[in-house]
């Protein structure tokens, strides 16, 4: 059986719905000590991607030149871009071939306060 299709006003009313639980639903994650840790962290490794297209960007190359610099296939570059895991050897080599350099900081995680219901 075909379903009938929804008006636009419905298709708008339930958008409307769908976002109010979402930010509902986000609301209540946020108040997770562990959510925002995992968070957190994601967000770290996504900045670590960002900065690094950005840095081959800056120096006007394509992956194809970074990798005959790196001297490696171009499908590390690509990979290495796309979030996958890496060395910081790799990431040295990386923004060598871009040229840059960079330092490593190293500093201690904020303490999670624990919720007295999780305790």
């Amino acid at each position: 059986m075909k379903e009938k299709a929804l008006t636009k006003a419905e298709r708008n009313a339930l958008r409307e719905r769908l976002a109010k639980r979402t930010r509902d639903e986000m609301a209540r994650e946020w108040e997770d000590p562990a959510f925002r840790a995992e968070h957190e962290a994601w967000l770290r490794e996504y900045d670590a991607e960002v900065a690094m297209a950005e840095a081959r960007r800056k120096a006007n190359i394509t992956q194809a030149e970074l990798a005959r610099r790196m001297r490696t296939p171009r499908a590390n570059v690509r990979r290495i871009e796309s979030g996958q895991n890496i060395t910081l050897a790799t990431l040295a080599r990386y923004l060598h071939g871009c040229g840059f350099d960079f330092k490593l900081r190293i500093f201690p995680l904020r303490k999670v306060r624990r919720v007295a219901a999780l305790a």
